[in-house]
């Protein structure tokens, strides 16, 4: 399989990182060259292939358009008379108007990574038109899961996935920051702090997972009768953690 890439910002790097990581041959992957310098300077770093002109990215089978949303159009105008494949676009697009659009011999999804599929440990929410073939589909899914997971979703649902698997990451950060700074408040330094706060989150999601039981019922056994960690539960509660977090998803889908 072949991938070209229009776009090598944040999430284009960490798509080309995952895919290097998970085996791809650099040779592989093409990137088309902008008037930034950012293309150039990602292919030279992974010595990647590099495109002159839109109609050059034809040497892949799947082509992912990783540009700022507002840069789309643009983008689009271009590929719909000169790319013949699988267009999978993170920037966004509506799947039946863009697709009418292109030639019979190409075809346009849309995906939503987020930025751990750079270690192969990401989670990607697809959406195909009704009309997709199959064997599209599990060559985009098949690439995706190189990656990670892959979630196939109905296209208004990909907010929401979205949201929850790329906006989320940044509030664990802030909750790692938070809990950091009352680690050192109380006398751990900082550096530590962050190697405990690190583990104990990578240790509670694998448990989580191994274990299949309700993030409730974990909850519930860490917590003892008038122990200290009841006590920090009841704060969060009397604070509005939870209510903070939905409110926050709410706010990152809108």
């Amino acid at each position: 399989m072949k991938v070209g890439f229009v776009g090598a910002g944040q999430i284009g790097q960490a798509l080309i990182q995952g895919l290097l990581t998970a085996g791809m041959n650099n040779n592989d992957i093409m990137v088309l060259q902008s008037q930034h310098a950012t293309a150039q300077k990602v292919a030279e770093k992974y010595q990647l292939q590099l495109a002159d002109s839109y109609s050059d990215l034809n040497f892949s089978d799947i082509l992912i358009i990783a540009v700022p949303a507002k840069a789309l159009a643009d983008v689009m105008d271009h590929l719909k008379t000169s790319y013949h494949g699988i267009i999978v676009s993170t920037s966004g697009g509506d799947l039946k108007q863009i697709n009418v659009q292109l030639p019979v011999d190409a075809t346009f999804a849309k995906a939503v990574p987020n930025t751990p599929v750079k270690l192969d440990s990401g989670i990607t929410a697809v959406s195909f038109i009704e009309t997709e073939s199959q064997a599209n589909q599990d060559l985009v899914t098949d690439l995706f899961k190189k990656l990670g997971q892959v979630y196939v979703v109905p296209e208004n649902l990909l907010g929401i996935y979205g949201t929850i698997a790329g906006c989320t990451p940044a509030f664990i950060d802030m909750l790692m920051e938070a809990l950091s700074d009352a680690a050192v408040m109380n006398g751990i330094n900082r550096a530590q702090s962050y190697q405990i706060i690190t583990q104990m989150l990578l240790g509670t999601a694998q448990l989580a997972q191994a274990s299949g039981k309700h993030p409730g019922e974990l909850k519930d056994e860490v917590t003892t009768p008038g122990g200290s960690t009841i006590r920090g539960v009841a704060k969060l509660e009397e604070t509005g953690f939870r209510n903070a977090l939905i409110q926050a998803v709410k706010a990152a889908n809108e």
